[in-house]
């Protein structure tokens, strides 16, 4: 009998629609495997097997930019799959071009394909037909979609309706679906936060001025029966508060503005003073790239100790004119620092520091002679978790492997079969658990001792760093310098001190994930690929092996 190899793939887009019972990912996969047995139950010479499920959850079928969608092609270019079951054409694309560049890859790999809700396959000139005229359609109808809920939401702005969503200042007017109502209250607020953007001059004075004064946000109740609101006003609220033009009485869709049916709480003529105040704050503060004057090397590595938020970039001008560049903790800038109390850290101390230290520890292979096994111990000690875990469900399935046999025997042996039915079916769903249990743990136990570390491979990469450092400095390639920083860091966490706080301490976290060793092939000889890069090709992950103060440095700042 000829054993065809199926292939199973299901998709919804998005995590919610994969818990669901009907049009879920189980649902899909159940008319699926309905398919396969019906297609064994027939006397065609033929066994259909599944020999492989593609579980994508919480993706677009938009384009074929999806992990179990990329897995599946590679598959079908191995010779794994003879056949790929969807239940539905939509299932695995919307869109006409990216089927016909799937229709061309399963001919190329003589692959058929076969829905099982429009209930054809491509073995046949009609089947073939179909699968085209019904992609036609499914792109139709995504673009009349989106046409149509374009449509829809120009029409009500155009009927002056609002689109959804919380605003400070307005409430859902029940009399009237769609159109807004002012809170009294609220729109107090809302005045108060324009008025005092007048007096002081711009948005993150006014968040200052809201924490210090104790005022939150409006609290209010859900449609559920929740309670919301309640929050800090963090400065995003403030600058959405300030520019919507909402609050002027109009509704803004596609950037046309239209008259809504709802009241204004702002004038136009406080309005447009608030707008010039933004707009000639942006200008003073030149947040451009060529106005920082200063290469941030560690931005998008650099974390706040205390709070554990990413820390964004700055600069103030001094008494003489000169510029300083600083890291900020981004919640407490974008809480007026009443969500974090960390102070300023100057730029070219922060970065000199980490220069210097990963510099030094790349030479230290003592250091990374012991990172090394520690790693190496811990993935040993996994490793023999996972082991033990699996000789115990090997055992398991020994067991229920000997107690269907002797079921098996027995039935054969002329015992009624309907009386043991069910215990057998129990059993196979039993040893079949297992065996799924059994090649996961193999696959992890794999792994897990894959993962010895190259102590000369890693030493390399790190003795090479201050080579390359040094030669990035004197050509004045700053950009470079901060990429070749992210290929040797995963994250740098920078706590200032409780005793002392303009001193502090930080931990350098090394990548635990292949690393790419920057060459410096123009510079020296290396034996490595002709784009002097090279690979480890196993993983570390290490933190420096002790606190590092900065006693001798500012480091924070008011």
């Amino acid at each position: 009998m000829n054993t065809r190899k199926c292939a199973l793939y299901g998709r919804v887009s998005t995590q919610r629609q994969a818990q669901v019972q009907e049009g879920g990912l189980d649902s899909q996969f159940s008319l699926m495997e309905k398919r396969v047995e019906l297609e064994n139950q027939k006397d065609g010479g033929e066994h259909w097997e599944i020999t492989g499920r593609y579980r994508e959850e919480g993706w677009s079928g938009k384009n074929t930019d999806r992990p179990e969608f990329q897995r599946l092609m590679r598959d079908i270019e191995d010779g794994k799959i003879d056949i790929l079951i969807v239940q539905k054409i939509d299932r695995v694309t919307r869109s006409l071009l990216d089927f016909f560049e799937l229709w061309a890859k399963l001919q190329k790999y003589e692959v058929e394909f076969v829905s099982v809700n429009e209930s054809f396959d491509t073995t046949s000139a009609m089947g073939r037909a179909m699968v085209k005229i019904i992609l036609v359609f499914a792109e139709l109808e995504r673009e009349t979609t989106a046409e149509r809920t374009y449509a829809t939401m120009k029409h009500r702005a155009e009927q002056g309706l609002w689109h959804g969503g919380r605003q400070i200042g307005y409430e859902a007017d029940p009399d009237r679906k769609g159109v807004l109502k002012v809170n009294p209250e609220e729109a107090r607020l809302v005045e108060q936060i324009y008025e005092k953007c007048i007096e002081l001059g711009s948005a993150g004075k006014v968040t200052k001025y809201l924490a210090d004064q104790g005022i939150r946000r409006p609290t209010y109740v859900t449609k559920n029966g929740e309670p919301g609101g309640g929050g800090p006003i963090y400065k995003q609220t403030v600058i959405r508060t300030l520019t919507s033009k909402l609050y002027l009485g109009k509704i803004v869709f596609d950037d046309v503005e239209y008259e809504g049916q709802h009241d204004a709480i702002i004038e136009r003529e406080l309005y447009d003073r608030v707008q010039k105040i933004l707009e000639d704050n942006r200008e003073a503060r030149g947040n451009s790239r060529g106005d920082y004057e200063h290469t941030f090397l560690l931005q998008g590595l650099l974390r706040c100790g205390r709070c554990g938020s990413m820390m964004s970039t700055t600069w103030c001008t001094g008494r003489n004119g000169d510029k300083h560049f600083y890291y900020q903790c981004t919640r407490k800038s974008h809480s007026a620092g009443t969500a974090c109390d960390a102070r300023y850290a100057p730029a070219f101390a922060v970065e000199e520091f980490v220069l210097n230290q990963v510099s030094e520890w790349g030479v230290r292979r003592d250091q990374i002679q012991k990172a090394i096994e520690q790693a190496t111990q811990h993935h040993n000690n996994e490793a023999k978790r996972i082991g033990d875990e699996l000789n115990a469900v090997k055992r398991r399935l020994r067991d229920t492997k000997s107690s269907l046999s002797k079921l098996i025997a027995a039935v054969a042996g002329g015992a009624e079969f309907r009386s043991m039915e069910e215990q057998i079916a129990e059993l196979e769903a039993v040893r079949s658990n297992l065996e799924e249990q059994v090649q996961a743990l193999e696959t992890a136990r794999t792994e897990a001792l894959n993962q010895s570390l190259s102590a000369d491979s890693i030493s390399e990469a790190y003795c090479d760093f201050p080579f390359v450092v040094e030669k990035l400095k004197e050509a004045g390639n700053a950009y470079a310098l901060k990429d070749l920083l992210a290929c040797y860091i995963a994250a740098i966490d920078l706590t200032q001190d409780e005793d002392d706080p303009q001193s502090g301490h930080m931990e350098i976290t090394l990548f635990d994930q292949e690393l790419p060793i920057p060459g410096a092939a123009s510079a020296k000889k290396d034996t490595r690929g002709a784009n002097g890069v090279d690979h480890l090709d196993r993983r570390v992950s290490s933190k420096l092996p002790e606190r590092n103060p900065l006693r001798n440095n500012t480091l924070f700042c008011e």
